[in-house]
């Protein structure tokens, strides 16, 4: 329910705050005072597309500012949509609902301080407030909604959620068929491209680690000769010649002379143990170096092969992956591949079935949700009647017709919410055949219709707050007072805001706010007055019109305010 919304610099308004209770509010004016500005302020915080053109000339930016209170039935939907967007929500305490316009066309959507999205204030509107324009009756002209004012009031959410659910599975598994689907040509023209493959990978026989092996070997290879010059003069220096002794001979005979000193002074034992493990350490390195040489030999065939080898790793790499590692992981998915395609049959045949298992299941669920649309149909007909001639139209009729949708093929068209078809059809004069809403129906059946439906829907829909711009338009006397009637009775079950220039509708509010303008120099201003019981026959005086003199349409004013409110 709307307890408070406040209005700062939006078209003609300077700054308004209205504080709202329950039953129904009605909203007066000369036309052009401002109405719609503040429907269209209440428009805002429900996500409504907004403009810079709304922003109040000289002003930077025009605020809207509501306090909600969230209705028990719609509390668990506003806490998940609260809590996946990391917004608090005490459910003792009124939501707080704001959004700024600038005059650069930006615009800030705030719940409870916290930033949020135009799409969250249109998510969360549309569970606490329904907002009707002065056309939207029209709604139900259209199928989706008829369809959808059906569902409510047959209570098939869990039916239709469970619609839902297969849906997606059958659509999902008819789309796992498809893709298996290849034709025969070009599942033949894949299966040769991954065998191509697999052969050219798998004929190299490559090794996690071989290019690495393979570039070390061609760098000795490739500098075999400068290597065995290099061990060769090592070789010269450690063992010496006739000539000259090398660092081998020269090591040892120091190590004799340290050795022998050691027998006379102790503290040369370590030293001579150190000399002793460097003789030990330079006659290894001598015998190894001698092995090394004879390995060590410059071999263009060799080196030729391994540049050929990495050549064909580097052509596999490019077509492949970026190493060896990689190459041979394609190869794995190309082998899974291959063998789907060579499995084609088994599993087209799993898949098919899975689509047929789907679709039985998706039927059977479409099947019981008609049925209970078409038993739901014929109550709610009935209520909507009943309705229809409590707002002076006794001879209408409404018949709701339910029927399944089939493709031209004769197939049942499924979809997300069944597989049905909706029709009202409507009759406003006996002796009339019943025709669809859309075709016969005037502007003001049309309105007492669509409130029918929602005096039918009261008790099943969860939004506490509706919203009629001129729900009495194209009516007047006896069916305008019948419609009045209907507001005020639907309004001891929620809080009904309507704009009307009609005096019986608002003669039944239980609350009445006159919007008027006011004009100083060239400043003009929407100013928004809660009306007592004097300035309500004075506002329904005015709209009984100026036809009749001033006292007998005051007289009349008051005598509608006590009809719907004796205790005044």
């Amino acid at each position: 329910m709307l307890l408070e919304l406040s209005v700062q610099n939006l078209a003609l308004i300077d700054h308004v705050r209205l504080e709202l209770r329950p039953g129904l509010t009605v909203l007066t004016g000369e036309t052009g005072a401002g109405k719609s500005i503040l429907l269209d302020a209440i428009g805002l915080i429900l996500g409504n597309r907004a403009s810079s053109d709304l922003v109040r000339k000289g002003a930077d930016r025009c605020v809207v500012e509501a306090l909600v209170e969230v209705p028990a039935a719609a509390n668990e939907a506003v806490q998940s949509l609260l809590d996946a967007a990391g917004i608090e929500l005490d459910p003792a305490e009124p939501l707080v609902i704001s959004r700024e316009v600038h005059a650069t066309g930006r615009t800030v959507c705030r719940v409870n301080a916290r930033m949020a999205t135009v799409q969250m204030l249109r998510e969360l509107g549309s569970l606490l407030v329904q907002q009707h324009g002065q056309h939207d009756h029209q709604g139900l002209l259209r199928q989706e909604e008829q369809l959808r004012l059906l569902d409510l009031y047959g209570r098939h959410q869990e039916l239709l959620d469970q619609v839902r659910s297969s849906y997606r599975r059958w659509i999902d598994a008819k789309a796992a068929l498809e893709q298996a689907a290849v034709n025969e040509q070009e599942r033949m023209r894949r299966m040769d491209m991954l065998a191509f493959q697999i052969r050219e990978i798998e004929e190299a026989s490559l090794r996690a680690g071989e290019e690495e092996e393979l570039r070390a070997a061609r760098q000795r290879l490739q500098y075999a000769d400068k290597i065995a010059g290099a061990v060769k003069t090592a070789l010269e220096a450690l063992s010496g010649d006739d000539a000259r002794p090398g660092v081998s001979t020269l090591l040892a005979s120091a190590a004799r002379e340290v050795a022998a000193a050691a027998t006379h002074d102790a503290a040369l034992t370590e030293v001579k143990e150190l000399m002793e493990t460097a003789e030990v350490n330079v006659d290894e390195a001598l015998r190894s170096l001698f092995r090394y040489l004879d390995t060590i030999e410059a071999d263009p065939d060799e080196l030729a092969a391994i540049e050929d080898r990495l050549a064909l790793i580097r052509t596999l790499e490019r077509k492949y992956g970026a190493s060896v590692e990689a190459v041979l992981a394609h190869l794995d998915a190309v082998k899974a591949a291959y063998e789907s395609l060579v499995n084609h049959e088994a599993r087209m045949l799993e898949r098919t079935q899975a689509v047929e298992a789907a679709q039985a299941e998706l039927a059977a669920l479409c099947k019981a949700l008609h049925e209970a649309r078409q038993s739901a149909s014929t109550r709610l007909s009935a209520e909507v009647q009943r309705v229809l001639r409590e707002l002076d139209l006794p001879n209408a009729s409404l018949h709701i017709v339910v029927e399944p949708r089939l493709h031209a093929s004769g197939e049942p068209a499924f979809g997300p919410h069944g597989a049905d078809e909706v029709a009202f059809l409507f009759s406003a004069n006996r002796g009339e055949s019943p025709k669809p809403l859309q075709k016969i129906a005037s502007g003001g059946e049309l309105s007492r219709t669509l409130l029918a439906f929602k005096a039918v829907l009261a008790e099943v829909d969860a939004l506490d707050t509706l919203i009629f711009d001129e729900i009495d338009v194209g009516v007047s006397g006896s069916a305008a007072q019948r419609i009045a009637e209907q507001l005020q009775k639907l309004g001891r079950v929620r809080q009904i805001l309507c704009v009307t220039h009609s005096p019986q509708v608002a003669a039944a509010g239980d609350d009445h706010f006159c919007i008027e303008k006011s004009e100083r120099a060239e400043h003009t201003t929407t100013v928004v007055h809660r009306l007592d019981f004097a300035g309500r026959v004075a506002e329904i005086a005015r709209l009984v019109g100026a036809g009749l003199a001033g006292q007998t349409a005051v007289d009349h004013a008051e005598a509608l305010l006590r009809g719907f409110h004796p205790v005044q």
